[in-house]
C-alpha cells in the first residue's frame, strides 16, 4: 500500500472523503432545510441545537484524525493539527474570547453598547457572538473579538428591584425597643437590599414595613426571616 510519509495513501482518501461528506451535509443543510424551521416558533432552538451538534461531530472527527495520523506519522499530526487551528482561527478566537468575557463582569445582559453607528443592548450571550437589539427591534450578532476593539459599552444596566410592603401584627403593646429591634432584624436579613430606602412605621399593635428586593422569591424568604427574627416581638 502507498504511503504518503508513513501515512497509508487509502486512509487518507478516506478521511479526507468523510470530511468532505460531513461539510457537504452541514452546508445543504443549513442552506436548504433550516431556513424553512426557523420560522417556526421552536426553529431559534432548533437552530442552536444543529451548531452544538455540527460542533461535536468536527470535534470527533478531527480527534479521530488526529489520532490515527500521530501513530501512523508525527509530521502527519503536526500538518493537521496546523490545518485544524488555521481552518477554525475565527472559530477559536471568538470561543474563548467569549469564555473570558462571560467569566468576568465587563458585559452584562441590558447593557448598551455601540458597534460601527449601531446602538442597542445586550439581548443574549452566546457560544461564539453576542446578540445585540436595537431600538428598532433589530438584532445583531456581535463576534467577541470585537468587544475590546471595536465596541463602545454604554451604560451598564441595573438589576431590577421591588418595592414590597409587609405589615407585621400583632405587636405587644409599649415592648421597649421595637423600632430598634425590627431595624436590626430588617438590615440583617440577606434577602432585603438594605442600599434602598427602607421605612417602619408603627401604629398600635401593627408595624408596616416597606423595603426592596431583587425577585418575588426573595420576598417569600425575607419575610420568614422577618417574622423569625421578630417572634419576641409577636402577641402569642
Amino acid at each position: 500500500m502507498q504511503l504518503i510519509t508513513g501515512f497509508p495513501f487509502f486512509m487518507l482518501l478516506v478521511l479526507a472523503s468523510l470530511g468532505l461528506v460531513l461539510f457537504l451535509a452541514f452546508r445543504l443543510y443549513r442552506k436548504w432545510i433550516l431556513p424553512g424551521l426557523l420560522l417556526k416558533e421552536s426553529g431559534r432552538t432548533h437552530g442552536e441545537s444543529v451548531t452544538r451538534i455540527e460542533i461535536v461531530v468536527w470535534t470527533l472527527y478531527f480527534a479521530v484524525v488526529i489520532d490515527y495520523a500521530l501513530v501512523a506519522s508525527l509530521l502527519v499530526t503536526l500538518v493537521l493539527l496546523t490545518l485544524v487551528l488555521l481552518a477554525f482561527f475565527d472559530f477559536w478566537r471568538n470561543y474563548f474570547s467569549g469564555i473570558i468575557l462571560r467569566l468576568g463582569d465587563k458585559l452584562q445582559i441590558g447593557d448598551s453598547i455601540s458597534l460601527n453607528g449601531y446602538s442597542g443592548k445586550i439581548l443574549k450571550f452566546g457560544n461564539r457572538t453576542l446578540k445585540m437589539i436595537t431600538p428598532q427591534g433589530e438584532e445583531m450578532l456581535i463576534p467577541y473579538r470585537l468587544i475590546d476593539s471595536e465596541v463602545t459599552i454604554g451604560q451598564k444596566s441595573k438589576p431590577e428591584i421591588l418595592n414590597k410592603t409587609f405589615v407585621v401584627e400583632p405587636l405587644i403593646r409599649d415592648h421597649p425597643g421595637t423600632k430598634q429591634q425590627i431595624e436590626q432584624a430588617i438590615y440583617s436579613n440577606p434577602w432585603i437590599v438594605i442600599s434602598s430606602p427602607i421605612s417602619i412605621a408603627l401604629e398600635d399593635q401593627r408595624a408596616t414595613l416597606n423595603f426592596y428586593v431583587l425577585n418575588p422569591d426573595f420576598y417569600e424568604k425575607a419575610k420568614h426571616c422577618l417574622l423569625k427574627d421578630l417572634e419576641s416581638l409577636l402577641v402569642k
